[in-house]
């Protein structure tokens, strides 16, 4: 396919490929054949961007390199002061400054342990490129050299350094050790390092260590040919790249989803947003927002949590079979563990089979005129009203007809006082979904209306609630439902902190410059109120 043919512009002659490219060879592949060119743009959208600067590795990064030219920051008791005042000075949104400090601290401390072991390192090139205009190869980090022919290219993590790499980080590790390799200068390197180093707590992984020559024949044997492959205009697989994909707006592999969000215009930045972002962001601006800059996580997992993953994996595998799911494929627990022995051990089975097995009866797939559509597989919806991705990740899709039906299974102790009207309140994920099938998602899989279902499961029995969108007056209501969760993220930029009972498990409490707040103020309450009062619960 060429570019005229999605009405994009430019010469796609020239290219830029990245280690980061070539390690997301099996991401959506019209995503990086437009990315590695950078001339061509597309005609008909043109990605907004925030006034705020959130890529928080970009922000580390840069202090690192700054870091490299201060005296005040060469002493470790001065850092923190330096850093705080290069926080302050570069107008760093609050929510980051935490993190950062830590990070760029924990890195200058791996810095400092690695001149130990190599001697003293100079900054040589940030971003360091070979190749032609028309042809570069390029990898994003710094690149270091002692005055003896070692050069050392470095990949900053998050969280921490991969000690034991995957197929993905030796392609990232063969493409950025040919580049410092390759770098061209007067002096002669002799040996050739790639450190990766964890910014959320100092790790160090050496990744290759060898000659330059060693370099070169690792490339070639190992990315060279994936770097020559890479991208496909003509196949597009949705997927988390369309989050930063300069052409997501005008992408056919989308679906057109107008007024989904029932937002007039765009807001803050075209981005992507899930039912659960917008939970989390009800819940605390503040933790969406540093959840979306990636910022290590504490576990999410309850208790609860933990048996629902192991109820959707089994589902999810005995689904994907396209047939209904029968007694025989849920032996009891203590022997042979039949399908679920491909996906967890007998203890795992043992929590969920309880509930699973109040699913064969309501499972969809064993009645007569059903087809099975997808199981656990992601939509992607866009709003060119809001300039919106919307995402939403159903446990099981499937038509009867003309309507197309989206079930989401959740497992629970008992089953809700209240009903559907108790179910439709707490997930988001209802709503949500029955907005965008609405939208034209129903239409995209040639159906003529829609239908959201939530089976609740329990230890003894289990119900399915069903919301049709020709119900009257549902549409309506929905639109409005999702319309009012949109709103405030739509527009926000500042993510105020939103102290709770939720700051004791939220999973990036750590980074929350407002963290003992709410512990703070039930001290507080504690110690003034009367001594027959009940304790505070934190």
């Amino acid at each position: 396919m060429t570019i005229d043919a999605l009405d994009l512009f430019g010469d796609p002659s020239i290219l830029k490929v990245s280690a980061t490219d070539i390690a997301s060879a099996g991401s959506c592949p019209r995503h990086l054949a437009v990315k590695i060119r950078p001339d061509v743009k597309s005609r008909r959208w043109r990605r907004s961007f925030g006034s705020e600067k959130t890529f928080v590795l970009g922000i580390v990064t840069d202090l690192v390199r700054a870091a490299h030219s201060s005296e005040w920051a060469h002493d470790p008791q001065h850092l923190a002061g330096w850093i705080a005042q290069e926080l302050e000075r570069r107008r760093v949104h609050r929510l980051l400054r935490p993190y950062a400090t830590a990070a760029v601290t924990n890195i200058l401390e791996a810095h400092w342990d690695i001149e130990d072991e190599i001697g003293p390192l100079q900054l040589f090139q940030s971003d360091p490129t070979i190749g032609t205009v028309e042809r570069t190869l390029t990898v994003w980090g710094p690149l270091y050299r002692t005055e003896d022919g070692v050069r050392e290219v470095r990949r900053y993590r998050l969280g921490t350094a991969h000690v034991e790499p995957t197929h993905d980080d030796l392609l990232w590790t063969h493409t950025a050790a040919q580049v410092a390799a390759g770098y061209p200068s007067r002096d002669t390197p002799v040996r050739i390092r790639v450190v990766e180093i964890g910014a959320a707590d100092g790790s160090i992984a050496v990744l290759f260590d060898g000659t330059p020559e060693d370099a070169d024949a690792e490339f070639a044997a190992e990315a060279k040919h994936v770097a020559g492959s890479l991208g496909d205009l003509g196949t597009a697989v949705p997927g988390s790249e369309c989050a930063s994909c300069k052409i997501a707006g005008a992408c056919d592999a989308l679906i057109p989803v107008p007024e989904v969000l029932g937002q007039p215009s765009k807001g803050y930045a075209s981005r992507s947003v899930s039912p659960s972002d917008l939970d989390r962001y009800q819940r605390c601006p503040a933790q969406w927002f540093l959840a979306d800059a990636r910022v290590p996580r504490d576990a999410e997992y309850s208790g609860a949590q933990t048996r629902g993953l192991l109820v959707h994996t089994w589902l999810e595998t005995a689904h994907a079979r396209g047939v209904g799911c029968s007694i025989d494929d849920l032996p009891e627990p203590g022997g042979h563990i039949g399908l679920a022995a491909t996906v967890m051990d007998a203890d795992d089975y043992a929590i969920a089979h309880p509930y699973l097995r109040h699913h064969v009866s309501s499972c969809p797939l064993a009645t007569d005129g059903v087809d099975y559509v997808a199981s656990e597989s992601a939509i992607h919806g866009f709003d060119h009203d809001a300039e919106v991705i919307t995402v939403t990740k159903p446990d099981l899709v499937f038509r009867v007809g003309e309507r197309l039906v989206a079930r989401e299974v959740k497992t629970t102790a008992t089953l809700p006082a209240g009903g559907a009207d108790d179910v439709y309140a707490d997930n988001l994920q209802v709503p949500f979904l029955l907005a965008m099938m609405g939208a034209g998602v129903a239409e995209a899989h040639g159906c003529s209306t829609a239908t959201v279902e939530v089976e609740m499961l329990t230890p003894e029995t289990s119900e399915v609630y069903a919301w049709d969108l020709d119900e009257p007056e549902l549409a309506e209501a929905v639109n409005a439902d999702v319309a009012a969760a949109a709103r405030d993220w739509h527009v926000d930029a500042e993510w105020h902190t939103r102290p709770g009972p939720h700051c004791a498990w939220c999973p990036v409490r750590q980074w929350c410059p407002d963290r003992q707040v709410y512990e703070n103020q039930e001290l507080a309450a504690a110690q003034s109120s009367p001594a027959d009062d009940e304790p505070a619960p934190f």
